[in-house]
């Protein structure tokens, strides 16, 4: 699983192989006016190769005690970023995983709890079996899907507003930066004209017009955040959105994939415009 905020902290590895290379030089120098000396062992030469040595020595151990200070650092600011971030990402999964949960329970004709389906493949499923129902069937599941949509949009909304009230001591300590700022604002936004349209929404055909609005909204934020991208990817039953799965992995391996291109086409195009 990827982070957008990932290892914060680096070594400075230029810096060491400055003080090495120039210490290198130095004593490369004292074997040099060593060679040209009558006096091999003259003191000048000795102190200067005696202090190479020793700072190129002092260099390599102070190198490795910043690289094992910066694991150190490191390790523990993902462990702070899961902290901070892991329950949007938990429950936007829920939200967006509702719809295979919606389909199961509300269309037993067929038995989708075997079937895998991307989550905006199950809106689409959930939307056509209920545009074939009667008027009264569909007055029903109408007032149910609001009531469960409006249970995970709440949830996602609670989540979204913990992060939003830390969001100066979390750009202070390097966890929120412009790119998560504007995740988090994108994700606001559209969760709150959901719970909007769920509040006061009274025509049925309007709901799902409003809900293909939002499912394709999502499914570009959800893109745009590299921490979950692979929600779009995931094939999945219902109830089982966080289950270990082949599925799971084949759809991380492939976001990962995705990501690695997107990256490489940016730092091109960077370059080119350097």
């Amino acid at each position: 699983m990827r982070r957008t905020i990932e290892n914060p902290y680096r070594v400075n590895h230029k810096l060491y192989y400055r003080l090495i290379c120039s210490f290198s030089f130095a004593l490369l120098i004292s074997f040099v006016i060593a060679s040209n000396e009558k006096e091999k062992s003259s003191a000048l030469v000795e102190v200067l190769k005696n202090l190479s040595y020793g700072c190129i020595a002092s260099t390599v151990v102070a190198w490795l005690i910043d690289i094992a200070n910066m694991k150190r650092l490191n390790s523990s600011a993902n462990q702070y970023y899961d902290a901070i971030y892991g329950e949007l990402r938990f429950e936007i999964g829920a939200f967006i995983g509702v719809w295979a949960e919606l389909c199961a329970v509300s269309f037993k004709d067929k038995d989708y709890y075997q079937e895998k389906y991307t989550w905006d493949d199950w809106f689409q499923i959930v939307k056509e079996n209920y545009q074939k129902c009667d008027d009264g069937k569909q007055e029903q599941l109408f007032s149910f899907y609001c009531k469960q949509l409006r249970d995970a949009d709440n949830a996602v909304r609670k989540s979204i507003g913990r992060i939003r009230s830390q969001q100066h001591i979390l750009t202070i300590n390097g966890m929120m930066n412009s790119e998560i700022q504007q995740i988090i604002t994108d994700f606001n936004f559209e969760f709150y004209a959901l719970w909007i349209d769920l509040n006061e929404l009274a025509s049925r055909d309007m709901f799902w017009t409003h809900m293909e609005a939002i499912t394709n909204d999502l499914h570009k934020y959800i893109e745009n955040w590299s921490d979950i991208q692979y929600y779009n990817l995931l094939l999945f039953r219902p109830f089982h959105f966080f289950e270990k799965t082949d599925e799971l992995v084949n759809a991380v391996t492939e976001s990962s994939l995705l990501f690695a291109q997107t990256s490489n086409k940016k730092d091109k195009l960077f370059r080119l415009l350097r």
